[in-house]
Protein backbone atom coordinates (compact mmCIF):
# COMPACT_ATOMS: atom_id res chain seq x y z
CA UNK A 1 0.00 0.00 0.00
CA UNK A 2 1.44 3.54 -0.91
CA UNK A 3 1.73 5.71 1.98
CA UNK A 4 1.14 9.49 1.77
CA UNK A 5 4.01 12.05 1.45
CA UNK A 6 4.15 15.65 2.38
CA UNK A 7 6.49 18.53 1.01
CA UNK A 8 8.07 20.86 3.43
CA UNK A 9 10.75 23.47 3.21
CA UNK A 10 12.13 24.06 6.38
CA UNK A 11 14.54 26.72 5.87
CA UNK A 12 12.78 28.69 2.97
CA UNK A 13 15.66 30.41 0.48
CA UNK A 14 15.42 34.41 0.69
CA UNK A 15 17.15 34.84 -2.94
CA UNK A 16 14.99 36.63 -5.21
CA UNK A 17 13.54 34.12 -8.08
CA UNK A 18 13.45 36.95 -10.39
CA UNK A 19 17.00 37.99 -10.24
CA UNK A 20 17.67 33.66 -11.01
CA UNK A 21 19.13 32.32 -14.75
CA UNK A 22 16.18 31.14 -16.56
CA UNK A 23 16.77 27.49 -16.89
CA UNK A 24 14.95 24.69 -18.90
CA UNK A 25 13.06 23.20 -15.75
CA UNK A 26 13.15 26.56 -13.53
CA UNK A 27 16.36 28.88 -12.40
CA UNK A 28 19.46 29.00 -11.86
CA UNK A 29 20.56 30.49 -8.63
CA UNK A 30 24.23 31.68 -8.24
CA UNK A 31 24.66 32.55 -4.12
CA UNK A 32 23.70 28.64 -3.76
CA UNK A 33 25.32 27.36 -7.23
CA UNK A 34 22.09 25.02 -7.21
CA UNK A 35 19.60 24.62 -9.83
CA UNK A 36 16.00 25.07 -8.63
CA UNK A 37 13.38 23.57 -10.01
CA UNK A 38 9.98 25.31 -10.75
CA UNK A 39 7.24 22.80 -9.27
CA UNK A 40 4.18 25.34 -9.43
CA UNK A 41 2.50 24.02 -12.45
CA UNK A 42 3.50 20.52 -11.91
CA UNK A 43 0.78 17.58 -10.52
CA UNK A 44 1.15 15.91 -7.42
CA UNK A 45 2.19 12.72 -9.89
CA UNK A 46 4.44 14.89 -11.44
CA UNK A 47 6.42 16.17 -8.20
CA UNK A 48 6.20 12.39 -7.10
CA UNK A 49 8.25 11.25 -9.95
CA UNK A 50 10.87 13.35 -9.25
CA UNK A 51 11.74 12.53 -6.23
CA UNK A 52 11.55 8.71 -7.22
CA UNK A 53 14.17 9.80 -9.19
CA UNK A 54 16.25 12.88 -7.84
CA UNK A 55 17.34 13.54 -4.52
CA UNK A 56 18.64 16.75 -2.75
CA UNK A 57 16.16 19.08 -4.97
CA UNK A 58 15.42 22.94 -4.77
CA UNK A 59 12.55 23.73 -5.53
CA UNK A 60 9.68 26.31 -5.91
CA UNK A 61 6.42 25.43 -5.04
CA UNK A 62 2.83 27.30 -4.20
CA UNK A 63 1.11 27.24 -0.69
CA UNK A 64 -1.42 24.93 -1.46
CA UNK A 65 1.75 21.86 -2.42
CA UNK A 66 3.25 22.36 0.79
CA UNK A 67 2.46 20.51 4.08
CA UNK A 68 -0.25 18.13 2.74
CA UNK A 69 -0.16 14.78 1.67
CA UNK A 70 0.41 14.09 -1.76
CA UNK A 71 -2.43 12.31 -3.77
CA UNK A 72 -1.33 10.33 -6.39
CA UNK A 73 -3.93 8.16 -8.12
CA UNK A 74 -3.14 4.53 -8.54
CA UNK A 75 -2.46 3.40 -11.97
CA UNK A 76 -4.68 0.18 -13.63
CA UNK A 77 -2.06 -3.15 -13.81
CA UNK A 78 -0.30 -3.78 -17.01
CA UNK A 79 -2.24 -6.76 -17.59
CA UNK A 80 -5.61 -5.68 -17.18
CA UNK A 81 -5.24 -2.85 -19.55
CA UNK A 82 -4.03 -5.76 -21.63
CA UNK A 83 -7.16 -7.57 -21.26
CA UNK A 84 -9.28 -4.95 -21.72
CA UNK A 85 -7.92 -3.83 -24.82
CA UNK A 86 -8.03 -7.04 -25.91
CA UNK A 87 -11.84 -7.10 -24.98
CA UNK A 88 -12.85 -3.90 -26.73
CA UNK A 89 -10.48 -5.16 -29.79
CA UNK A 90 -12.83 -8.39 -29.91
CA UNK A 91 -16.06 -6.19 -30.00
CA UNK A 92 -14.58 -3.67 -32.65
CA UNK A 93 -13.69 -6.24 -34.93
CA UNK A 94 -17.25 -6.93 -34.96
CA UNK A 95 -18.73 -3.96 -35.53
CA UNK A 96 -16.19 -3.03 -38.27
CA UNK A 97 -17.05 -6.64 -40.37
CA UNK A 98 -21.23 -5.49 -40.13
CA UNK A 99 -20.18 -1.78 -41.19
CA UNK A 100 -17.93 -2.43 -43.21
CA UNK A 101 -20.27 -2.84 -46.59
CA UNK A 102 -21.27 0.82 -45.90
CA UNK A 103 -19.71 4.17 -47.89
CA UNK A 104 -17.18 6.12 -45.51
CA UNK A 105 -18.38 9.85 -45.34
CA UNK A 106 -16.03 12.33 -45.49
CA UNK A 107 -16.09 15.42 -44.00
CA UNK A 108 -13.22 18.81 -44.62
CA UNK A 109 -12.49 20.55 -41.37
CA UNK A 110 -10.47 24.23 -41.23
CA UNK A 111 -7.01 23.57 -40.39
CA UNK A 112 -6.66 25.95 -37.20
CA UNK A 113 -2.76 27.17 -36.24
CA UNK A 114 -1.94 25.87 -32.84
CA UNK A 115 -1.70 29.18 -30.22
CA UNK A 116 2.41 29.25 -29.92
CA UNK A 117 2.37 30.44 -25.90
CA UNK A 118 5.59 32.37 -24.48
CA UNK A 119 4.42 32.42 -21.24
CA UNK A 120 6.94 35.03 -19.99
CA UNK A 121 8.35 37.78 -21.90
CA UNK A 122 11.68 39.49 -20.80
CA UNK A 123 14.55 41.96 -21.84
CA UNK A 124 16.16 45.46 -20.70
CA UNK A 125 15.09 49.05 -20.71
CA UNK A 126 17.33 51.55 -21.98
CA UNK A 127 17.78 54.75 -23.49
CA UNK A 128 20.29 56.23 -25.88
CA UNK A 129 22.96 56.16 -22.88
CA UNK A 130 22.04 53.57 -19.86
CA UNK A 131 19.42 51.32 -18.69
CA UNK A 132 16.16 52.94 -17.51
CA UNK A 133 14.99 51.21 -13.75
CA UNK A 134 10.73 51.89 -13.25
CA UNK A 135 9.37 51.90 -16.25
CA UNK A 136 5.44 51.06 -15.96
CA UNK A 137 5.27 47.78 -18.38
CA UNK A 138 2.09 47.03 -19.05
CA UNK A 139 0.66 44.20 -21.10
CA UNK A 140 -2.60 45.56 -22.35
CA UNK A 141 -4.16 42.17 -23.62
CA UNK A 142 -3.77 40.30 -20.15
CA UNK A 143 -3.82 43.42 -17.97
CA UNK A 144 -0.49 42.26 -16.69
CA UNK A 145 1.39 45.23 -15.09
CA UNK A 146 5.14 45.15 -14.06
CA UNK A 147 8.38 47.73 -13.84
CA UNK A 148 11.95 47.00 -14.85
CA UNK A 149 14.72 46.78 -12.42
CA UNK A 150 17.70 48.48 -11.33
CA UNK A 151 19.77 46.80 -13.91
CA UNK A 152 16.53 47.71 -16.41
CA UNK A 153 15.60 43.92 -16.98
CA UNK A 154 12.19 43.14 -16.91
CA UNK A 155 9.71 40.25 -17.30
CA UNK A 156 6.20 39.98 -17.74
CA UNK A 157 3.53 37.55 -18.48
CA UNK A 158 3.04 37.33 -22.09
CA UNK A 159 1.83 35.65 -25.22
CA UNK A 160 2.56 35.55 -28.56
CA UNK A 161 0.33 38.69 -29.96
CA UNK A 162 -0.11 40.83 -27.16
CA UNK A 163 0.47 43.89 -27.05
CA UNK A 164 2.79 45.27 -24.19
CA UNK A 165 3.44 48.79 -23.50
CA UNK A 166 6.44 50.91 -21.75
CA UNK A 167 6.05 54.01 -20.10
CA UNK A 168 8.17 56.35 -18.39
CA UNK A 169 7.72 60.01 -17.62
CA UNK A 170 10.19 61.98 -20.13
CA UNK A 171 10.08 59.69 -22.34
CA UNK A 172 8.09 58.22 -25.79
CA UNK A 173 5.73 55.59 -24.56
CA UNK A 174 6.67 52.70 -26.80
CA UNK A 175 4.50 49.58 -27.69
CA UNK A 176 5.33 46.47 -29.14
CA UNK A 177 3.44 43.27 -30.39
CA UNK A 178 4.89 39.77 -28.65
CA UNK A 179 6.37 37.81 -31.67
CA UNK A 180 8.13 34.72 -31.25
CA UNK A 181 11.23 35.42 -29.43
CA UNK A 182 10.42 35.33 -25.64
CA UNK A 183 13.56 37.83 -25.59
CA UNK A 184 12.28 41.93 -26.16
CA UNK A 185 14.66 44.56 -25.70
CA UNK A 186 13.56 48.14 -25.69
CA UNK A 187 15.23 51.19 -26.14
CA UNK A 188 12.92 54.58 -25.22
CA UNK A 189 13.86 58.09 -27.04
CA UNK A 190 13.25 61.34 -24.89
CA UNK A 191 10.14 62.95 -25.31
CA UNK A 192 11.07 66.59 -26.99
CA UNK A 193 7.88 67.83 -26.02
CA UNK A 194 7.89 66.92 -22.06
CA UNK A 195 7.71 69.72 -19.21
CA UNK A 196 7.89 68.28 -16.13
CA UNK A 197 6.44 71.56 -14.50
CA UNK A 198 3.34 70.93 -16.61
CA UNK A 199 3.20 67.87 -15.68
CA UNK A 200 -0.16 67.09 -12.81
CA UNK A 201 1.15 67.57 -9.32
CA UNK A 202 -2.23 67.49 -7.64
CA UNK A 203 -4.93 65.02 -6.82
CA UNK A 204 -6.57 62.68 -9.24
CA UNK A 205 -8.19 59.55 -9.56
CA UNK A 206 -6.75 56.06 -10.90
CA UNK A 207 -9.23 53.27 -11.64
CA UNK A 208 -8.76 50.05 -12.64
CA UNK A 209 -9.18 46.45 -12.31
CA UNK A 210 -7.57 43.68 -9.94
CA UNK A 211 -8.13 40.19 -10.93
CA UNK A 212 -5.47 36.83 -10.79
CA UNK A 213 -5.43 33.97 -13.49
CA UNK A 214 -8.88 33.25 -12.89
CA UNK A 215 -10.86 36.40 -12.73
CA UNK A 216 -11.50 38.97 -10.06
CA UNK A 217 -10.42 39.57 -6.71
CA UNK A 218 -13.44 40.58 -4.52
CA UNK A 219 -12.27 43.19 -1.47
CA UNK A 220 -8.36 43.09 -2.92
CA UNK A 221 -6.79 46.06 -0.78
CA UNK A 222 -5.19 49.05 -2.35
CA UNK A 223 -3.15 51.39 0.10
CA UNK A 224 -0.84 54.49 -0.76
CA UNK A 225 2.41 53.05 0.70
CA UNK A 226 3.58 55.16 3.50
CA UNK A 227 -0.14 56.08 4.30
CA UNK A 228 -3.24 55.51 5.95
CA UNK A 229 -5.61 55.73 2.47
CA UNK A 230 -6.61 52.70 1.10
CA UNK A 231 -9.70 51.32 -0.68
CA UNK A 232 -10.80 47.64 -1.78
CA UNK A 233 -11.94 46.37 -4.60
CA UNK A 234 -15.59 45.28 -5.33
CA UNK A 235 -17.23 42.20 -5.79
CA UNK A 236 -15.75 42.83 -9.84
CA UNK A 237 -12.32 43.62 -8.72
CA UNK A 238 -13.13 47.13 -9.76
CA UNK A 239 -11.28 49.97 -7.53
CA UNK A 240 -10.60 53.53 -7.70
CA UNK A 241 -8.53 55.67 -5.46
CA UNK A 242 -7.53 59.40 -5.04
CA UNK A 243 -3.63 59.90 -5.81
CA UNK A 244 -0.48 62.07 -6.33
CA UNK A 245 1.73 61.73 -9.05
CA UNK A 246 5.14 59.94 -7.21
CA UNK A 247 2.93 57.47 -4.96
CA UNK A 248 3.47 54.27 -5.02
CA UNK A 249 0.23 51.65 -4.86
CA UNK A 250 0.28 48.60 -3.23
CA UNK A 251 -1.81 45.92 -4.39
CA UNK A 252 -2.23 43.66 -1.03
CA UNK A 253 -4.70 39.99 -0.80
CA UNK A 254 -4.37 37.04 1.40
CA UNK A 255 -1.70 34.31 -0.71
CA UNK A 256 -0.94 36.55 -3.19
CA UNK A 257 1.86 38.12 -3.75
CA UNK A 258 1.95 41.86 -3.16
CA UNK A 259 2.52 44.62 -6.11
CA UNK A 260 4.12 47.64 -6.23
CA UNK A 261 3.69 50.50 -9.02
CA UNK A 262 4.31 54.33 -9.04
CA UNK A 263 1.86 56.52 -9.66
CA UNK A 264 2.07 58.27 -12.85
CA UNK A 265 0.39 59.93 -15.33
CA UNK A 266 -1.78 57.22 -16.25
CA UNK A 267 -5.58 57.03 -14.52
CA UNK A 268 -6.38 53.45 -15.34
CA UNK A 269 -4.32 50.68 -13.51
CA UNK A 270 -5.32 47.15 -14.28
CA UNK A 271 -3.72 43.92 -12.12
CA UNK A 272 -3.10 40.58 -11.90
CA UNK A 273 -1.90 39.12 -9.19
CA UNK A 274 -0.03 36.18 -8.86
CA UNK A 275 0.13 33.26 -6.09
CA UNK A 276 2.20 33.65 -3.41
CA UNK A 277 5.51 31.53 -3.66
CA UNK A 278 6.59 30.64 -0.45
CA UNK A 279 8.28 27.28 -1.22
CA UNK A 280 11.71 28.20 -2.43
CA UNK A 281 14.92 26.60 -1.03
CA UNK A 282 16.19 23.12 -0.11
CA UNK A 283 13.22 20.33 0.08
CA UNK A 284 12.29 17.75 2.53
CA UNK A 285 9.80 14.87 2.20
CA UNK A 286 8.09 14.09 5.00
CA UNK A 287 6.13 10.94 5.87
CA UNK A 288 4.29 9.39 8.60
CA UNK A 289 6.01 6.92 10.83
CA UNK A 290 4.29 3.80 9.64
CA UNK A 291 5.64 5.87 6.36
CA UNK A 292 8.94 6.05 6.93
CA UNK A 293 9.10 2.64 8.12
CA UNK A 294 7.85 1.07 4.80
CA UNK A 295 10.13 3.40 3.20
CA UNK A 296 13.25 2.59 4.65
CA UNK A 297 12.06 -1.72 4.02
CA UNK A 298 11.48 -0.85 0.13
CA UNK A 299 15.14 0.87 0.45
CA UNK A 300 16.91 -2.28 1.90
CA UNK A 301 15.44 -4.45 -0.98
CA UNK A 302 16.33 -2.19 -4.13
Amino acid sequence: MRKPVQIAIPQPCHEKWDEMTPTDKGRFCAACQKNVTDFTKASDREITNVFNTEKNLCGRFSPSQLNRNLIVPKEKSTAWTAIAAGVISFITLGVHKATAQETVKTEQTENTKSYETLGILTGVVRDKNDVLPDVTIINKTNNETTVSLLSGDYEILADKGDIVEFYLDGYITQTVTVKSSPHKNIKLKKDKNYNEQEQKTGSFVITGTVNDETGPLPSANIVIKGTSISTQADINGNYSIEVKKGDILEFLYVGYTTKEITVNNLSEINITMTSAIIGLGAIEVRRSFFGRVFHSIGNFFR
